[in-house]
């Protein structure tokens, strides 16, 4: 039997024979065949993305490494940032607008070089895209605890929480936000803080040269990192906007947006970016090799790439980065398609069926 769409002899497709099945049992075999054949379908496309999802982790991985590498250890002879009032200029056109809400606290706008924005107002952090609008409870992304997010130039902006005005109560998913008390920025040897954020009156510090001693000093908590944009962020390899958890109310139920967020971050989490220059561990080592064929130059020949070679890498990481997501996106529209097929079938065979009982009981009482 020739190949056609991956199907061959070998795929555990049965042939009819019509010869020996009646044309009920005849129909029947032919959806339940092309039924098989969809399930196949389905299962390789399943299992391609998630490959690809790994893939996409472990490349977000190696991205923040070579950030670490090329930014973390950094040293600053003199301050590069600068304040202005209530607003905050960082590098590479990043800068932080802080102004006080109508409740008595602080909000904060967070911007980069194209307009894109991370906002923060009822205890939430709201990625918005340049001269977009958008929704927060499917973009929005819960304060609950102590959270870093890092920029994609190495800038570790980590902000401290206070503890939740009403606890987190997971059978209805309600409270567990909390107040963002107090930011910490650093780039390598370079700090800054702002505190009291919970008040109508902030304190912003000025930019210094002590920035490894705040970075030690203050917990990480859960890291996100910046993904193209402050309009995107990742947790864990995977964009918060696509995060899914279970419900712990019904485990057959998985749940996305806003109230998968809030079970990822709900408890409290002691965590530090490791600094110093980061190494490729040979597992990953033999993803840049093997899976995504990645060229890249190691002096040392153990992983030890020097802030120049990472940064070179790290060139090649973002052209794998941008094709692994356009081909994601193509494959889940072609699971898309499979599923719709599968579904489709299933319903012509139930109404094919039903259409052959019909019948049959519409000969049965006219023969009598």
């Amino acid at each position: 039997m020739a190949t056609v769409n991956r199907v061959n002899s070998n795929n555990n497709i049965n042939v009819v024979d019509a010869s020996q099945l009646s044309q009920q049992d005849f129909v029947s075999a032919v959806y339940l065949e092309r039924g098989n054949m969809l399930d196949s379908e389905v299962r390789r496309l399943v299992g391609e993305i998630e490959t690809s999802n790994q893939l996409l982790g472990n490349v977000n991985t190696l991205i923040n490494k070579s950030n670490i590498a090329q930014y973390g250890t950094s040293q600053y002879t003199q301050t590069t940032w600068t304040t202005n009032g209530n607003n905050i200029v960082l590098d590479n056109g990043y800068g932080l607008a802080i102004q006080p809400d109508a409740n008595g606290k602080t909000t904060f706008t967070l911007v980069d070089a194209e307009g894109n924005q991370l906002n923060y107002q009822n205890q939430t952090l709201i990625p918005v895209a340049k001269d977009s609008i958008t929704d927060t409870s499917q973009v929005g992304i819960p304060v609950m605890n102590d959270m870093t997010m890092v920029l994609d130039d190495g800038t570790e902006i980590t902000f401290k929480t206070s503890a939740p005005g009403t606890p987190f109560d997971p059978s209805n998913l309600s409270g567990g936000l909390a107040d963002i008390t107090g930011i910490t920025i650093t780039r390598g040897n370079q700090g800054l803080t702002v505190t009291d954020l919970n008040t109508a009156k902030p304190v912003i510090g000025t930019p210094n040269l002590n920035g490894t001693t705040l970075d030690s000093g203050s917990n990480d908590g859960y890291v996100l990192l910046e993904a193209g944009g402050l309009h995107s962020w990742e947790y864990d390899g995977v964009n918060t906007n696509q995060m899914t958890r279970k419900d712990p109310n019904d485990p057959n139920v998985t749940l996305s947006g806003y109230a998968a967020r809030k079970l990822a971050f709900q408890n409290s989490f002691t965590n530090e970016v490791t600094g110093g220059m980061p190494v490729l561990t040979k597992e990953e080592r033999d993803i840049l090799s093997n899976l995504l064929k990645i060229n890249y130059t190691d002096a040392s020949g153990k992983g030890q790439l020097t802030p120049e070679e990472w940064g070179s890498l790290k060139t090649s990481l973002n052209n794998a980065k941008e094709n692994l997501t356009g081909s994601n996106q193509l494959q889940t529209v072609q699971l898309q398609r499979a599923m719709a097929s599968y579904n489709q079938n299933f319903d012509a065979m139930s109404n094919s069926q039903s259409r052959i009982y019909s019948l049959l009981k519409d000969i049965i009482n006219n023969s009598k």
